[in-house]
């Protein structure tokens, strides 16, 4: 599969920034804000709840004010937007409120939307503090290359809660993935479910790292790799050693 070589873009350090935005109490105006169909639907969620907002065209100032409602105010502990076309200054918002642990949530999901590698990189910054109790990190489908992956694989290296990665249907191939499976072995010792279905840019060339992250992880219990490029035989030498491996579930 081609895919377009993206420029590179200087991606600017992230905590200044958040430590500027929480001196300013984030600058909302809330009270000029008009969305009928958000305003509305925060009032459906109650308090320490998950909160869901699909297929919709979410701006800037939208996901402020579901950060303000959701996270702030009602204290959800899953938020889900997905298929809600963001991009990167989206996830800096986002990153903005998980570097702040007075939140609680424990659940992101960005299924399907376009916040690249730098909005990743503002996300891996967040979440390397460990001032959150974020478990879960979906960010299937979201233009993310091998740069996005090295940036959650540094904040692999440092994080102490998150239980869950997936990174399916991106544009990550055996580098990226290398990294991320070398952090996970060597460094974490939470992440429990790591999922890079539908990545076609990976091959054969990456299958020893993964045996030796099946083997050797102490927290890894689930492996998700189907639809990438990878051969019948490679296949079979993982399936082998999932199988020494007690509990070890493998999607391949």
């Amino acid at each position: 599969m081609k895919t377009k070589k993206k420029s590179k873009r200087n991606v600017p350090a992230l905590q200044p920034e958040i430590d500027e935005v929480a001196e300013n109490d984030t600058g909302l105006e809330m009270n000029s804000y008009e969305n009928p169909y958000l305003q509305q639907e925060m009032k459906r969620f109650s308090n320490y709840s998950s909160v869901v907002i699909m297929m919709q065209v979410l701006t800037e100032r939208d996901v402020e004010f579901i950060v303000e409602e959701a996270i702030i105010k009602k204290k959800c502990k899953q938020l889900k937007l997905n298929q809600t076309k963001l991009k990167s200054p989206c996830a800096f918002i986002l990153a903005n409120v998980l570097s702040n642990n007075d939140n609680i949530l424990q659940e992101l999901s960005l299924f399907d939307n376009r916040i690249d590698d730098e909005g990743v990189h503002y996300l891996a910054k967040a979440l390397s503090t460990n001032n959150n109790n974020l478990k879960i990190l979906d960010l299937t489908k979201n233009e993310i290359t091998n740069v996005g992956a090295k940036y959650l694989a540094e904040m692999i290296k440092t994080n102490e809660t998150l239980t869950t990665l997936l990174v399916a249907g991106n544009l990550i191939g055996n580098e990226g993935i290398q990294i991320l499976a070398n952090a996970i072995q060597y460094y974490s010792k939470t992440m429990i479910e790591f999922d890079f279905c539908t990545n076609e840019l990976v091959n054969d060339s990456i299958v020893d790292s993964l045996i030796q992250l099946i083997k050797y992880s102490p927290s890894l219990k689930q492996l998700s790799l189907f639809r990438c490029n990878l051969s019948q035989n490679s296949k079979d030498k993982l399936i082998k050693m999932q199988k020494r491996k007690e509990d070890f579930i493998l999607h391949v």
